[in-house]
């Protein structure tokens, strides 16, 4: 039988994972995979401020007024060509999270990025090291003047409790589905909020109607009669937004 994700914890099982709360950090997914390295406990991060932040691709970071910093390191029980799975299954967590704790509805842009309206709310990072994971989610939760593209969840300052709440929360959806394992990913959720099927895209290679989402989490994109499947590489919406591939 493989190792469950908490089999070998050894702190109190009320939580069955390590939170550390940091005023401010460089990386909460530094900071998170070093503490998984060192203790090998599942290790949840979350900072009120974040200097060194990353998005995808070594993308320049920019942060806003209010945000939650958050990252989830573990070892993983998933077989390898599962693991491209994760930075959608975290959407659906995130999302889930967002809805319980702040009532708003975000749509998933396949396959890191959370909107609101057609503005980036927040976006996922997942980074990996052997069977070493790191969830990574930062969330615009307030923003007094966004940068383009961007904008926060609420109109008004929620405060500093609720980020760590909302971190707690999307960790805790996000284990349920990991410890159901792969096949039983929450695929139909992925698509219905999905603001990217139904839309036309554009990549390297050509141009089609993104039309579901694959067993694997590929995006499945019709061109001229024909399905192909999406892993990797920059794909674009005709109106200029940029999908980051996995």
């Amino acid at each position: 039988m493989p190792r469950r994700l908490f089999d070998s914890y050894e702190g109190d099982m009320a939580t069955p994972y390590d939170i550390v709360r940091l005023a401010s950090v460089g990386s909460t997914q530094d900071e998170a995979r070093q503490r998984l390295a060192a203790t090998r406990n599942p290790t949840l991060v979350v900072a009120d401020e974040q200097i060194e932040g990353r998005g995808r691709q070594g993308r320049e970071w920019t942060s806003p007024d209010r945000a939650m910093f958050a990252s989830f390191s573990f070892v993983s029980e998933w077989e390898i060509a599962d693991r491209t799975l994760l930075p959608l299954v975290t959407a659906v967590a995130v999302r889930g999270a967002v809805q319980t704790h702040l009532g708003v509805e975000i749509g998933l842009r396949w396959p890191n990025d959370l909107m609101v309206d057609g503005a980036k709310v927040g976006g996922i990072l997942v980074e990996m090291s052997n069977d070493d994971i790191t969830v990574g989610c930062g969330l615009n939760l307030w923003w007094k003047t966004p940068m383009a593209g961007a904008r926060g969840l609420v109109i008004s300052d929620p405060g500093d409790t609720i980020a760590f709440s909302l971190a707690e929360a999307w960790v805790g959806e996000f284990i349920a589905s990991v410890q159901a394992g792969s096949s039983k990913w929450p695929r139909e959720q992925y698509e219905t909020a999905s603001v990217t099927l139904g839309r036309d895209v554009t990549w390297g290679e050509g141009a089609g109607r993104a039309v579901a989402i694959a067993p694997d989490g590929a995006l499945v994109v019709e061109r001229d009669g024909e399905l192909i499947e999406l892993r990797a590489g920059e794909v674009h919406t005709l109106d200029g937004n940029e999908l980051d591939g996995r």
